[in-house]
């Protein structure tokens, strides 16, 4: 039989070196390098070397794509597309913008306009995806509350849930009011009165509503006026029909929440800022069935979970976990009733989930 031919391969019989890289930041002052494009950090993005642009501020109302934005300029709504520029650095976030950023557009090119710039942020509700690297996922920015939306029942009221809400927006400096929906469905209101008490207690506003009998949707409505608000909460609270009673121009999709598991269904699919016919702003966000903090806010929660931040200056420790220190003031406060243990349990859960 007839011996194959042998490919010939040339083989690089070279030595291997070490090489030094640049520092990063040199690596930001090589345009001309494809290579580097991933090393550049997003703190250079802001520098430009366009010419000629004409820029005007806006405010992001909707996020078609990662690259396709739909920006308010001035009463008027443009699709924008995202600079190239901007799309060479790495970020923080899952996408370069969120609804609720302000931004620089450039004009020049009308009817083509382009985002060139993302303004800083006086805030954001965030939460994290899971994994290691726990990717930050910027559900709305610049906001002036956050509405956590809870229902009594159907699906049921769950404090634990309106605990972690309430410390992401003490971490990301948004006020907060809680929203308890599906009101008509109370059976014994003393069971509402020690649900909420420690709530109230501690100032924090909170609403009882009902879209079927309209009760508290006045003073909801109140809450809202002149406000840029994000309703955010369980999927199945009833977010869009509490927004469809407050203006019912917007015909938000609802659902009917599943019998067999008491889940809701996702009706929100995306973020969207919309203005109320009152003043101010709608930012409607997806219900979230999961929210979890960043593995990096566990030092945090133990200050800024609610009430605690009452007692934590007066433990002994300075990074006292509430858990097993001695003389911790939190401890001795549980122990004196002056919190409930079911908050202190959900307390637990939150800290040693993270």
């Amino acid at each position: 039989m007839k011996q194959r031919d042998k490919k010939q391969v040339k083989r690089y019989a070279g030595k291997l070196l070490n090489i030094s890289l640049p520092d990063l930041d040199i690596l930001d002052d090589i345009k001309d390098k494809e290579l580097y494009k991933t090393a550049r950090t997003h703190d250079k993005s802001k520098t430009s070397f366009k010419a000629g642009m004409n820029l005007v501020e806006g405010r992001v109302t909707e996020i078609k794509s990662n690259y396709l934005y739909i920006v308010e300029v001035e009463g008027e709504t443009r699709r924008s597309s995202m600079s190239g520029r901007l799309k060479q650095y790495l970020y923080k976030s899952q996408a370069l913008a969120a609804v609720g950023d302000k931004v620089s557009l450039d004009i020049s090119a009308m009817p083509d306009s382009r985002i060139e710039h993302v303004l800083p942020r006086k805030n954001a509700l965030i939460r994290y995806g899971e994994g290691s690297f726990q990717k930050e996922i910027v559900l709305a920015a610049n906001i002036d509350q956050v509405i956590i939306t809870s229902s009594w029942r159907m699906p049921i009221f769950k404090p634990g849930l309106i605990d972690r809400y309430l410390c992401i927006a003490a971490i990301q400096n948004i006020p907060a009011i809680i929203v308890i929906n599906k009101i008509d469905l109370l059976e014994y209101p003393e069971d509402l009165e020690a649900e909420t008490a420690y709530y109230k207690q501690l100032g924090i506003p909170l609403i009882c509503t009902s879209p079927v009998d309209g009760t508290g949707m006045e003073e909801l409505r109140e809450k809202l006026k002149g406000m840029d608000s994000v309703f955010t909460g369980h999927s199945g609270t009833g977010k869009s029909t509490l927004i469809n009673y407050l203006e019912p121009g917007l015909n938000l999709l609802t659902a009917e929440v599943s019998e067999h598991n008491e889940k809701g269904k996702h009706t929100t699919t995306q973020a969207v800022l919309l203005p109320w016919s009152f003043g101010g702003h709608l930012l409607d966000t997806p219900g979230i069935k999961t929210i979890s903090l960043h593995a990096d806010h566990k030092v945090l929660i133990p200050k800024v979970f609610p009430g605690f931040d009452l007692y934590y200056p007066h433990c002994r420790f300075r990074d006292c976990s509430h858990t097993h220190e001695a003389e911790c003031a939190v401890l001795q406060a549980l122990e004196d009733d002056k919190i409930p243990i079911e908050r202190y349990d959900s307390y637990l859960s939150i800290y040693e989930g993270l």
